[in-house]
């Protein structure tokens, strides 16, 4: 098959077989390839050249997405799968990595951090998160490992915050109990303090 190339807008070049428009690709890419200088090309260089354009458009798009925020190894893929063949968002995937720009281990710290200071979630909840990303449950728990556990201080912060205006009747209460519960703090910890608040009001009025 004839393989013809046609400089496009920038640096684009335009690829042809038998005279008929194929695919297009940066000039970086094209001219780093063992293709550039050829004018025939079979079925099979062809196919390979094809997995090697898409594995270059999906290396792009994973530093893209890497540009705008931290991702699991898992969740990238996933996010690549939606736009490119498996093995070219594999490809793309174990290339970032050699790079340094995925990490599962430092996402999961940063994440872990990040969803107990922003969204005052408890452990159990930034570790279930973290295994929905696709982080393994070894580095989930280490990430959790470092995290404050002093869940009952964390929950009163929370009920004097957060749920302030929720707590003056009982449905208000479930409804802060509920939400306490979906942030992954266990009852326990939630009803000690609800009691520490109580008998801070109780002394309080006694003090009054």
């Amino acid at each position: 098959m004839k393989l013809q190339i046609k400089p496009g807008k920038g640096e684009k070049i335009h690829i042809f077989i038998d005279d008929e428009y194929r695919l297009t690709v940066d000039s970086r890419f094209w001219y780093s390839e063992r293709w550039h200088n050829r004018t025939e090309i079979d079925s099979g260089e062809l196919a390979a050249l094809e997995q090697a354009v898409g594995s270059r458009r999906a290396f792009n798009s994973a530093e893209d997405y890497l540009s705008r925020r931290g991702h699991s190894e898992k969740e990238l893929y996933d996010k690549l799968c939606r736009k490119y063949p498996p093995a070219a968002a594999a490809d793309a995937v174990a290339r970032v990595k050699e790079l340094g720009l995925l990490d599962d281990a430092a996402f999961a710290a940063a994440y872990a951090e990040e969803l107990a200071r922003n969204k005052h979630f408890a452990s159990r909840r930034i570790l279930l998160e973290l295994r929905r990303k696709g982080v393994s449950r070894e580095i989930a728990e280490n990430a959790v490992e470092g995290l404050d556990k002093a869940g009952e201080t964390r929950i009163i912060e929370l009920l004097q915050g957060k749920y302030r205006s929720a707590l003056s009747d009982e449905k208000g209460r479930r409804r802060a109990v509920n939400g306490l519960l979906r942030m992954g703090y266990t009852y326990a910890d939630i009803r000690e303090a609800f009691r520490t608040l109580e008998q801070e009001c109780e002394e309080l009025e006694t003090d009054g």
